[in-house]
């Protein structure tokens, strides 16, 4: 059995396994159904042949009773002739021999002393071998004689018989056992080819998808079974595959992108450095925009790591007990700040003891893009609020603003890399076009999730829900 499955182990081909386990599966059922069968049969043959030997004695008893009631048992038994052709042994209760017939076999000396001391036990049974090794089967039966002491006659089958039958019913089973198999090989291949057809069509649909042409799908027929499946499934892996190329090469582009403006900045600055001819004035004001294009590269380049731990699930190495409460409440006057140029008002609404476990700076930097975003789009004079409460099992973070909205058009891909969805959130606004983008991936990274509400010309609303811990 182990070799089998080692063998199985070592095909390749699904096909030749299906072949070889339904082999395997189909030899194991007909060899039990075989043993079972063989068992049943030594069993009936045997019990026939046990009450054929006890007929036969109970018959010759029977037939003979007159020379057995004789007084010279052996005299009146060898005068019959008819007792020539039974294989019979006249014995007394003491187990010697009275009469013995020329048909009875010569018995080997075990068995004789076996059959004598038989004697004890009436309508027994018992096996015995002959001088040549040959079985035969022993069935005794009682003679009671009345004034005088009784006998037991006993007669030999042989066993030879039911063995022979028995060894020719275990070869036929072997011989039609083999001829299932070969032609149960041939089946079973023939209807593993055509099982697997259309997995041979799917692979070779799939290996003609190349890496540019993504947009094509596999064949889906209106069935239900596993190959169906199958393909939807591919068809939904190819769908994310397509997604997830289409986004590499967007933000590989945007990227680049974004990363070509402060480059080219910092070329023109340092070659009109080394140029020389300016004034000192201008040489201090191209020295700090060199710098401010420097810290803006820097930034961007912070940011696409961050994004790039956030997505490889690397990014929250150590959580920890987060006071979400008390994080908020100190970022409340870094966002008063970067409104206050703005007179903006803020207003903070946060209930007190709301905890989760997370990452502190990561989360802070969650409220601060936030904060910053709403700072950004709203109006001169208008209002920001912020709100942080719980219910059952979620911590939940609103910022609101009364900015200029976003529209419906725009809402589903705010969250991308480098989306803005407009011209109020082009370049000039500072940002990487990342700030959105991270604070998606730091609340999915924190188990939560986070949904926005906007309404063009009036304002946006994002609300953070973070698993409560802690």
């Amino acid at each position: 059995m182990f070799s089998a499955i080692q063998t199985a182990l070592r095909l390749r081909s699904v096909r030749a396994r299906l072949t070889f386990w339904y082999l395997v599966t189909l030899g194991v059922s007909l060899t039990g159904f075989a043993i079972f069968l063989y068992i049943v049969r030594a069993g009936t043959l045997y019990r026939e042949l046990d009450v054929q030997a006890q007929g036969r004695a109970h018959e010759f008893v029977d037939q003979f009773r007159q020379g057995l009631l004789a007084l010279d048992v052996e005299a009146a038994l060898a005068a019959d002739s008819r007792t020539t052709d039974e294989p019979v042994v006249v014995r007394a209760r003491s187990g010697s021999v009275v009469f013995r017939s020329p048909a009875s076999p010569v018995l080997s000396w075990t068995s004789e002393r076996d059959l004598a001391r038989a004697g004890r036990d009436e309508d027994g049974l018992l096996d015995v071998r002959d001088r040549q090794g040959a079985l035969f089967r022993v069935a005794t039966a009682p003679v009671l004689r009345p004034g005088a002491a009784p006998l037991l006659v006993q007669t030999a089958l042989p066993v030879e018989p039911v063995r022979h039958a028995l060894r020719q019913l275990a070869l036929t089973m072997v011989m039609c056992i083999a001829v299932v198999l070969v032609i149960a090989s041939y089946g079973s291949g023939f209807t593993a080819r055509q099982a697997l057809a259309p997995v041979d069509a799917i692979v070779e649909r799939v290996r003609a998808i190349q890496t540019g042409g993504l947009g094509e799908r596999l064949d889906v027929r209106a069935g239900t079974d596993e190959i169906d499946k199958l393909v939807t499934t591919l068809n939904e892996m190819l769908d994310r595959i397509d997604g997830s190329i289409r986004s590499a090469r967007r933000f590989a582009a945007d990227a680049s992108h974004e990363l070509q403006t402060p480059i080219a900045v910092i070329r023109s600055g340092l070659e009109a450095l080394a140029r020389g001819g300016l004034a000192p004035a201008e040489r201090e004001q191209d020295t700090a925009d060199l710098l401010l294009e420097v810290e803006r590269l820097s930034m961007l380049v912070r940011d696409l790591r961050l994004l790039a731990l956030a997505e490889s699930g690397t990014l929250l190495s150590a959580p920890e007990r987060c006071d979400l409460s008390s994080l908020t409440s100190d970022c409340e006057d870094i966002a008063r700040a970067m409104a206050e140029p703005k007179r903006i008002r803020v207003v903070s609404r946060v209930a007190p003891g709301i905890a989760v476990t997370g990452s502190p700076l990561h989360l802070r930097r969650v409220f601060l893009n936030l904060a910053g975003n709403a700072v950004q789009y709203s109006p001169e004079g208008g209002t920001i609020e912020i709100s942080l409460r719980s219910d059952a099992s979620h911590a939940l973070l609103s910022v609101e603003d009364a900015g200029c909205g976003i529209s419906d058009t725009d809402l589903p891909h705010i969250f991308e890399p480098f989306y803005r969805a407009d011209s109020a959130r082009a370049r000039e606004t500072g940002g990487t076009g990342l700030g959105l983008a991270i604070v998606d991936q730091i609340v999915r990274v924190h188990g939560g999730l986070i949904d926005v509400r906007s309404t063009p010309g009036v304002g946006s609303r994002f609300i953070v829900s973070l698993p409560l811990g802690g």
